[in-house]
């Protein structure tokens, strides 16, 4: 059987596999740095488990419209590169690095604003002061992380994504390290708490920026792809990047802001059960990141395709993607159900807080986090093959109409009647499946295949 799924064919999975790995392992790095952090943080004390995950997620609500945006820069890649159209390549790459510079000054801007959500929220007084040091130390630098994903496009979408993992594995463990060192104060290093935790987040997100631009314009590179002398800034292919960008961080934005909402509501439960869904939130992340590395893979891969015009090979490699996820999904699920203690109790130490409360509440959650994580995996994988071939209007529409006009008034409704926090997942559950079967309609419709960038011609 595995070796009929592994069988050599273009846009299947052996294929997408090459592709998929080292972001695989890009991903499950980035989510190990995350884990290991607010581990140090859950051993730090209580409040700062609590406070990480609301101020962590508004501080991202504010980066990822810009950061979906210029992301967008690798199916302009891949689309160019399939069609060998290599300085339209180079001129699409700096202009997703334009988007980002510029980003930069709009995402510090959102610190007033975000402060003052954080002042209406209902959380306890210590849990809020330390949501505010993270939020703020976050948000100043949050540039950075559009513009690596402007940067790291150029290697994602030409299919060279061993580059971008051996870059991001070094950032991140560069992060793990000084996280230690800042949160506890080690090696002569002051004791921050939650603030080293930031400082540290900020601090890795410039090595990948560093790393890339080395690359990008080394003698190879300045000689192929012109990347030294194409750098400047080109108003129509800019203007192409926004057309199809900006619904792509308009639909990115709608769906994690409202799981923001969703974050910022279940804590007006009480601080223990906003650290249990904390550590849920960041439990998923072993399922959701790797996942979305193979989601970015198929992306990747269905822009190659239709870049070179053919839209049959690349709808196949949608459904490779679904089997490659499932083959990653069904042990973790596994591990989930059978194995939630070891899980749970990474998140506690012999001097932090009695944290009985929080484990048996996670301990419900992480039952239904199975089933919403097997959702969520379809509507990645079908969402990112759509992406790859510039459907992205209709994944704004798609995840806006869902987040908004469902998911979000189900939260509020529900918080107000005082369910408890696993019925909050259950109905995040069915907004995931939602998503999932609409995403998959559409991909199976074939109506995203007619769509062109402009980069086969």
């Amino acid at each position: 059987m595995l070796q009929g799924i592994l069988k050599n064919e273009e846009g299947g999975v052996k294929e997408l596999w090459a592709l998929t790995y080292p972001l695989v392992l890009s991903t499950a790095s980035a989510t190990i740095m995350q884990v290991v952090n607010r581990i140090f943080l859950a051993w730090y004390s209580p409040e700062a488990l609590a406070a990480v995950m609301p101020a962590g997620i508004l501080s991202f609500t504010f980066i990822c419209f810009f950061l979906g945006t210029a992301s967008y820069t690798n199916v302009f890649v891949a689309q160019y590169y399939g069609g060998k159209r290599y300085a339209n390549l180079s001129v699409s790459l700096w202009q997703g690095v334009w988007l980002a510079v510029f980003s930069s000054v709009l995402i510090a801007l959102c610190i007033v604003p975000g402060l003052m959500i954080i002042s209406m929220s209902a959380h306890t007084p210590a849990v809020k002061e330390m949501e505010r040091q993270y939020f703020v130390i976050t948000t100043a630098a949050g540039g950075m992380v559009p513009l690596g994903a402007a940067l790291s496009a150029f290697f994602t979408g030409r299919g060279k994504t061993k580059v971008t993992m051996i870059v991001q594995v070094l950032a991140n463990a560069f992060n793990i390290l000084l996280s230690y060192l800042l949160i506890f104060g080690k090696w002569g290093f002051p004791e921050l708490g939650i603030r080293g935790g930031a400082i540290a987040l900020v601090a890795g997100s410039f090595v990948p920026v560093i790393l890339f631009l080395a690359i990008i314009l080394n003698e190879k590179h300045r000689r192929i792809y012109r990347t030294a002398r194409l750098f400047s800034f080109h108003w129509p292919l800019f203007a192409k990047l926004l057309k199809y960008g900006v619904p792509n961080g308009v639909g990115f934005f709608l769906d994690i802001a409202s799981f923001t909402v969703f974050v910022f509501l279940a804590g007006n439960m009480g601080d223990a059960v906003l650290a249990a869904n904390n550590v849920i939130f960041t439990i998923n992340t072993l399922a959701f990141m790797p996942i979305l590395g193979v989601g970015m893979a198929v992306e990747t891969l269905v822009g190659q395709y239709m870049g070179a015009n053919r839209p049959l090979i690349a709808a196949r490699v949608a459904y490779s993607g679904l089997k490659l996820a499932g083959m990653y999904f069904l042990p973790l699920a596994a591990a989930f159900l059978l194995l939630p203690e070891p899980l749970l109790h990474l998140f506690s130490a012999h001097s932090a807080a009695d944290m009985s409360e929080i484990f048996v509440i996670a301990r419900v959650i992480l039952k239904v986090l199975v089933v919403f994580t097997a959702f969520d995996m379809i509507g990645i994988i079908f969402s990112n093959a759509i992406r790859g071939g510039g459907d992205t209007k209709f994944q704004m529409l798609t995840s806006g109409l869902c987040a908004w006009f469902l998911f979000v008034p189900g939260v509020y409704v529900l918080v107000n009647r005082a369910a408890p926090i696993t019925a909050l997942w259950w109905w995040g559950t069915f907004y995931s499946f939602m998503l999932g079967a609409v995403f998959y309609a559409r991909c199976r419709s074939g109506r995203w295949q007619s769509l062109r960038l402009g980069a086969h011609r």
